[in-house]
């Protein structure tokens, strides 16, 4: 085993090391969704700058606190949330394992493009595949009424003032489902901060206040 790793590239050894902890961190997170265990920190927590792809907002500052997304980004490519906790550890695995892969047989520095692009095109399908695991959780009989006088967590910064639409967690009608919010607070609701639910803005929409600690 010693003589294995000595015989690696030192690029080889960095990614390897990333591949395997980023991996072993994705696999724990998917088991514990797969067991209906939802961390909300696997879809977001990030820091990140928001962009909106359709020119409707621009925020450059970063948020320790929130997540990276808000308004649709233009980083989430038409809604697809690629730089979520989820997507950063997806683009490490695959990019680490490409790299650690493809380094004996090209240049370095072409490895790791090979291994960017790959991690890329990972942290996308994930972001597509949880984006219709959302959409097919709150589609169907799910009315949002029901969820007046229920506790939420912020996923996505919810501006404040109404100035702007965020997300919430929650469970509704025993579903997890992911909800576009507002919020009459005179200050933004962060990433994780408990919510109540006041009412409805739309039929899609709730209204939320921060919950007191």
């Amino acid at each position: 085993m010693q003589a294995w790793w000595e015989g690696l590239s030192v690029l080889q050894q960095s990614m390897f090391v990333v591949a395997v902890t980023a991996t072993l961190i994705l696999f724990i997170f998917v088991l514990l969704m797969l067991f209906g265990i939802h961390g909300d920190s696997f879809d977001g927590g990030v820091d990140s700058t928001d962009f909106d792809m359709g020119g409707h907002d621009v925020d450059a500052g970063i948020h320790g606190d929130t997540d990276m997304f808000n308004h649709e980004p233009l980083s989430a490519f038409s809604g697809l949330k690629l730089f979520t906790l989820r997507g950063v550890l997806a683009f490490l695995a695959v990019g680490g394992w490409v790299t650690f892969m493809l380094d004996p047989v090209m240049n370095g520095y072409l490895a790791g493009l090979f291994g960017i692009l790959a991690g890329l095109a990972a942290a996308f399908l994930l972001a597509y595949t949880f984006r219709q695991i959302f959409r097919l959780e709150s589609e169907g009989n799910l009315k949002y009424d029901n969820a007046i006088g229920k506790p939420a967590s912020v996923y996505i910064k919810i501006p404040a003032k109404r100035l702007g639409k965020g997300k919430v967690t929650m469970t509704v009608q025993e579903r997890f489902v992911e909800v576009d919010a507002i919020t009459d607070e005179e200050t933004p609701i962060l990433f994780q901060e408990p919510v109540e639910v006041i009412g409805l803005e739309n039929e899609s929409t709730l209204i939320v206040k921060r919950l007191q600690k």
